[in-house]
């Protein structure tokens, strides 16, 4: 993935020192923020190279040393509350900010192995949390020995990154700066998982502050808040109050310490505005030795409706429209609004594979979905059904190209042929294919099943998440019903969505393929099946492949437990062992195996595509400065949060 920023020469600034080293212990001195030069003078908090560790992170701005002061505005939706993406990014290794390398992060180097079964992490020492206490290698050993692998809280065990064919990863801490992952076979991807948004688990918890909440090491003070709580359930309490990533918990307790740029000061429920404040122990500087962030305060607005979600962006109430909105068919809304919002529009790079696509439940509970849904002729025929080249017209003013769900050209895995096979428009090819497996029509037209009724489907549209998708999705409907399947669009909220997206009955499952640019399809090649870990339901499938591994579960997947187990075609086992091998793998072995699994998911053609993203955008503030002139939108890839707030400031003069 190779997204190169163009950058301005760093000038001068009030706040630039003598000297700009390439590292910050080069340092003679280092600059603060007024505001928390006042608590030192005060006495109120140490110095900040007491604050700092002993090797900070330099940061270098994308335009030029910024200043200090200001509130930064962003919208949030009432889900998950300042999202990694437009919040921070802080794990062990993360993303360079142009997506070309990982780079270091909490961690200052690391070592692998000759055999890439062992990654050994050094720390940063003198590193400490948002309330001055160390962070070390001890707090990364309480996550992984008291969290991560506690059933009570995680049932299914560890995140899918930290499992390796089965496998859970050894974590030692040899010394207070140094933290050792290995397992016994080569794991020659886990640094690109490490630097993904779930990285973020590794660094979360202060073992300190967390171990009030364990039940291993204070079960009488957990009894107690329990009991006051009126909880029985250890996990669901845990989660309610402590909270890991994407739960709102985490950002609820301000006595709670972090890592981050700009931490809560008060208890966060259901206000109406989310205010953040800055770090003063942040770990990270500037090329000119100043300490970051420059944003004083971090303000979040809550926007529920995407309607008012763009007005605000479009009056200029918002430094950064978010994603959602930033759409193509609101491009010239916002193109014509520049002015009156005093906002600049840059270009987002999108990583996704694919603007919208189709899972299918391949083990629906009803066996005549399951058995249609596993046929190949029917999935042809509905995808030649869709005029994508009308959707992407109509719906994405003409950004992008038909596209199923393949890795990106320039990805060193992109296959022109799974990319588009089907994609062609064709009423009469859809119709022949789709007379091989439903051939008996009612009087309207309507496909029939075998038991005389239509046969329907259902798709559930999260309109909070792709509000476009709705305009997609009645284009769709009309195209299917052409050729005589009953279409139902459930157009939803995000919160029922989420409820109902569990469900064994759920039918088609729409969602957005990430995840395809350079490296990136290797830990997300799940994604291309549509089932394991997503949203077509394989449960039986995939409870029959885990039962024959001697595992509950297999790829991080919510199995129904309950279901009784399926033998999946050969095909299908083979696709699912070799995504199993994938990361176990390096060098040439891996990329033989990642042609041979994207030529398995291009011959069973398990998902329907509509469009490869692209004429994505951003509204930023012209106040906001130091925004990179391209940033990066993407799941795996966390964008746009490796563009480094921290170094975003407010111009004075606006």
């Amino acid at each position: 993935m190779r997204i190169v920023l163009l950058r301005t020469a760093l000038a001068a600034a009030a706040l630039t020192l003598a000297t700009t080293p390439l590292f910050a212990n080069q340092c003679d001195a280092y600059g603060e923020a007024p505001q928390l030069a006042a608590l030192v003078a005060s006495g109120d908090l140490p110095p900040v190279e007491e604050r700092l560790p002993d090797n900070p992170l330099v940061v270098e701005p994308a335009e030029q040393i910024g200043v200090y002061g200001g509130e930064m505005f962003d919208s949030w939706d009432g889900g998950r509350l300042a999202e990694f993406r437009h919040y921070g990014y802080e794990p062990l290794v993360r993303w360079s900010v142009d997506g070309s390398e990982i780079i270091p992060n909490v961690a200052e180097s690391w070592t692998i192995s000759d055999d890439v079964t062992t990654y050994t992490f050094k720390l940063r020492k003198g590193m400490k949390w948002s309330d001055g206490m160390p962070f070390t290698a001890r707090d990364i050993l309480f996550w992984w020995e008291r969290i991560e692998t506690n059933t009570a809280i995680n049932p299914s065990g560890p995140r899918g990154l930290f499992v390796l064919d089965g496998e859970h990863a050894t974590v030692e801490a040899i010394d207070d700066h140094t933290i050792r992952f290995s397992w016994s076979n080569p794991y020659g991807v886990f640094l690109l998982n490490l630097a993904t948004s779930y990285g973020q688990r590794v660094v979360q918890f202060a073992k300190h502050h967390a171990e009030q909440f364990d039940n291993e090491a204070n079960p009488d003070g957990v009894a107690r808040m329990m009991a006051d709580d009126n909880a029985d359930d250890y996990g669901r309490w845990w989660k309610a109050t402590v909270g890991t990533y994407g739960q709102n918990a985490e950002y609820a307790n301000p006595a709670r310490p972090h890592i981050h740029a700009h931490v809560p000061t008060t208890e966060i429920g259901g206000e109406a505005r989310i205010n953040m404040q800055r770090n003063p122990y942040y770990f990270k500087v500037d090329t000119a030795c100043n300490q970051l962030p420059y944003v004083d305060t971090r303000t979040w607005v809550l926007t529920s409706d995407p309607e008012v979600q763009l007005a605000k962006s479009l009056s200029g109430e918002i430094d950064i429209s978010r994603v959602n909105i930033s759409t193509p068919t609101n491009r010239a809304v916002f193109f014509d609004n520049r002015e009156r919002g005093d906002y600049r529009l840059i270009n987002a790079a999108s990583s996704d594979i694919n603007v919208a696509f189709f899972m299918f439940p391949m083990n629906h509970p009803d066996p005549v979905k399951a058995t249609t849904y596993q046929n190949k002729d029917f999935r042809i025929g509905l995808s030649h059904a869709i005029n994508r080249e009308e959707i992407i017209d109509v719906v994405y003013l003409g950004q992008g190209e038909p596209y199923q769900v393949a890795p990106r050209p320039g990805s060193p895995y992109y296959d022109e042929t799974l990319a588009k096979q089907y994609t062609e428009y064709d009423p009469a090819l859809a119709n022949e294919h789709l007379d091989k497996v439903l051939p008996d029509k009612d009087r309207d037209g309507f496909r029939l099943r075998e038991d005389g009724e239509r046969f329907q489907v259902i798709v559930s549209v999260n309109q909070n998440f792709k509000p476009d998708w709705v305009d997609v999705m009645l284009l769709v409907k009309r195209y299917w019903e052409a050729v005589g399947i009953e279409t139902v669009v459930d157009v939803i909220s995000d919160e029922l969505w989420n409820a109902r997206r569990s469900e064994p009955d759920f039918d088609i499952g729409l969602w957005l393929a990430e995840n395809g640019v350079g490296q990136l399809p290797l830990i997300s090649a799940t994604v291309f099946m549509g089932g394991p870990g997503h949203l077509g339901n394989w449960s039986a499938w995939e409870r029959w492949y885990a039962e024959q591994r001697g595992q509950v579960v297999m790829f991080g997947s919510n199995i129904v437990l309950d279901v009784e187990p399926v033998e999946p075609p050969e095909n299908v086992q083979r696709m699912l062992r070799v995504a199993e091998l994938l990361p176990v793998k390096a060098g040439d072995e891996q990329a033989a195996l990642m042609t041979e699994f994207l030529g398995l998911v291009r011959d069973m053609f398990p998902t329907i595509g509509i469009g490869l993203p692209q004429g994505n955008f951003r509204a930023v503030s012209n106040r906001l400065r130091n925004v990179p002139d391209t940033l990066i939108e993407g799941w795996l890839y966390p964008g746009i949060a490796p563009a480094n707030f921290s170094t975003f400031y407010i111009d004075p003069s606006r």
